[in-house]
Parts: structure tokens; sequence; C-alpha cells
């Protein structure tokens, strides 16, 4: 793929991207705000505004992602919360954490449905969209097939939202799997995590750089593209 292509495929992508981690963020300040904590209301987190939540770096990682046709990832500043507000800490934090992951899974159906629908809509007057959404998705978009160009947008909300609902079960501060595996584990669990926490930003650097997470995450990215497939029509699995 040359760079003009990633670059318009990049475009396709920032839609869903930015709608994933926007509805991500705000599920967890919801979250927190429901269950006692206004500290993410305090510091105007309780929003869809995306200019609210998103991060320069973690944006940075998802273009490059893209441009690069690596596995896709990403994430948006952490909303933070204060677990001394809250009415069980140990239970409440954990569901917090488990808000953002279960936004994005809700939203796939939603994405998938449109997706389908309009597959159905221009099926007879285009009968290879499913072809060139896939194309779009994974290699240089189709830019003559205006349904593959849509399709594709749609398809990108399918893959980001399972790639990053699983991304953020990853058990490494600060993403959300750490607090629940906190939650859930033996107390030398949050020794660990408070020993970790100032240098979580290099062990996750250090896990991209080495693909380590690439190949954590591949598996769920062969799911969510056959997923979008059997939406498309096309056998995969």
């Amino acid at each position: 793929m040359d760079f003009q292509s990633a670059l318009f495929r990049l475009l396709l992508f920032i839609p869903a991207f930015v709608a994933a981690l926007t509805i991500h963020e705000f599920a967890h300040a919801w979250a927190g705000h429901r269950l006692g904590d206004d500290t993410a209301e305090r510091q105007g987190r309780l929003t869809m505004d995306p200019l609210a939540h998103l991060d320069p770096f973690g944006c940075l990682i998802i273009v490059i992602a893209v441009i690069s046709n690596w596995p896709l990832m990403g994430w948006a500043k952490p909303v933070p919360f204060n677990p001394s507000n809250l009415r069980n800490p140990r239970r409440d934090s954990m569901l917090i954490a488990l808000a953002g992951p279960v936004s994005n899974l809700i939203q796939v159906p939603i994405w998938l449905g449109a997706l389908w629908l309009l597959r159905l809509v221009a099926q007879r007057s285009n009968p290879d969209i499913g072809i060139s959404v896939l194309q779009g998705l994974s290699e240089t978009p189709d830019l003559s097939n205006m349904y593959g160009l849509l399709g594709t947008v749609l398809a990108f909300g399918v893959v980001i939202n399972i790639g990053l609902a699983a991304f953020n079960m990853i058990p490494i501060p600060p993403l959300d799997g750490h607090y629940i595996l906190e939650a859930l584990g033996p107390p030398f669990i949050t020794d660990f995590y408070n020993a970790i926490r100032p240098w979580s930003f290099i062990v996750l650097y250090v896990l991209l750089l080495t693909h380590t997470i690439n190949t954590i995450l591949d598996p769920v990215y062969r799911v969510a593209y056959g997923v979008v497939a059997l939406a498309l029509g096309i056998s995969w699995f």
C-alpha cells in the first residue's frame, strides 16, 4: 500500500475510531458518576465531546498502526476516579473499568447492523461490495466504489470496537484490565501494580515495539474480520 492510499484509509478509519474512544471514556465517567464519584465530572470528562477524551500519544499510535497496516490499537486519556468516594471501592473500581470495554462491545452490533443493511441496499447494483470493504480494511481502498468506501467506514466500526475492548482488557496499567484483575486477585496484585505503575507507559511502549501486543490481539482481529465478512455474505471461517 502506498502512502497516499494509507492516508485515505486513515480518513475512512477516523469516524469509528473517534466514536469508539469517546463513548468508551464517557462510559467510564458515567459509571463513576452513577457509583457516587464526581471526579470525572469535575474534570470535564462526563461529556461526549471527543476533545475532552483523546490522548495525543494514543492517537499517534493508532495513526502509525493504520498507515503501517499493523493490528489496530490506541487509547484515550484515562478517566480519573477517586476510590474513597465509592461505596464499595474494590467492586466499584472494577465496574468503572468494565464500563469502557462493555461500551465498545455494545457498539459492535450497531455498526454491524448498519453494514448489513448497506449490503442489502447495495448488492443489486454493486455485487462486489464485500470484496471492496475487506480490501479497504486491510489493503488499498477502492476509490471508485462509493458503497465500498461507506462499507469500509462501517466495518472499521466493528473491528475497532472489538479490538479496543480486547486491548483495554490487557491487565497492564493504565489499561482497564488491570483494575479488574486487581479487584478479583489476591492482595499482592495491588502491591505489584503499585510498584510498576510509575513505569507502566514504558512497559506498554516496549510491548508495542516488540509486537507482543500485536501477537496477543491478532486472534481477536481475525475474529473481528470474520464477523465483518459474514455480515457481507462472505465465507470467512
